[in-house]
């Protein structure tokens, strides 16, 4: 645990701006990402993503949403709220546009942002991402994640001992998991490491059953141009959040996947050659 404080301590910086507080992390040189994490992450599993779903080529700048690691937890955590920490970041650094990839429950605040924002955006891509409020019934399976995240202990013994257990509820089966080939394995248990330590990304774990995304209507709106990426079988997210961000946003392209569950271990490959082929039509 001691080892784990220290690495998301050393690993990034906090902005101050009138709008709050903000963490962030950035890495790489290129094309400038805005990385979103999704429910039990932080910046770290922001960079995480990125050097997975992007690889070499990028500047990622990854960022901590309101509740997780370094970011507060505001009176105010709203989606738009956290869109205008976004941009005020990217004012800090100097940068005009970027592209956006959002993460599951990272979904909604990036699609805010590209919305609220659209001369500051160049691409939007959400990956296995949240577009409908998720419902005011909390599933069995979350009220159990949820009380895991209560201690840094607890997480470390559960993914120790019931590993497989843990990624099922997390969306991973036992069947996409041991399909996977080594490099792919590698992702899904650095994954598990980046979300040590647990308890400092509860507060924002807890809010995800509360965030309201925007309506399908206002998603008719937007005009930037927008991929989104995901499997089928995905159990925490279901398909039909995919495609009610491809019904409602213009022009968007949808890559479906018919295997691979909530994280798309199994499909890295592909949406690697999505991704790129999407951002060199885009750029």
């Amino acid at each position: 645990m001691a080892t784990a404080y220290q690495r998301v301590s050393d690993g990034s910086n906090i902005l101050v701006t009138k709008n709050g507080e903000i963490e962030y992390s950035i890495e790489g040189e290129g094309i400038p990402v805005l990385m979103i994490h999704g429910a039990g992450g932080g910046y770290d599993q922001g960079l995480l993503m990125g050097q997975t779903f992007l690889g070499e080529g990028y500047k990622l700048i990854a960022v901590s949403r309101f509740g997780y690691l370094g970011s507060p937890f505001a009176d105010e955590s709203t989606v738009e709220n956290q869109a205008k920490l976004y941009a005020d970041l990217l004012e800090h650094l100097s940068i005009d546009r970027v592209t956006i990839l959002g993460v599951s429950a990272g979904g909604p605040s990036a699609l805010q942002f590209a919305y609220d924002y659209p001369d500051k955006s160049a691409a939007l891509i959400l990956v296995s991402a949240v577009s409908m409020f998720m419902g005011d019934e909390i599933p069995i399976s979350t009220k159990i994640v949820n009380g895991i995240q209560k201690s840094d202990f607890a997480y470390w013994l559960v993914i120790k001992t019931f590993r497989n257990i843990f990624l099922d509820l997390i969306g991973v089966s036992q069947e996409v998991y041991s399909n996977l080939n080594h490099n792919d394995k590698e992702f899904v248990d650095k994954m598990l490491e980046y979300m040590h330590p647990m308890s400092p990304r509860r507060p924002g774990n807890i809010h995800e059953a509360n965030i309201r995304p925007m309506s399908g209507e206002a998603m008719g709106e937007l005009s930037v141009p927008t991929m989104i990426l995901h499997a089928k079988d995905d159990t925490l997210v279901t398909f039909e959040h995919a495609e009610f961000y491809h019904k409602h946003i213009d022009h968007s392209e949808l890559a479906a996947f018919d295997s691979g569950g909530h994280g798309m271990a199994s499909e890295l490959k592909s949406i690697r050659k999505y991704i790129k082929d999407f951002l060199e039509k885009t750029y």
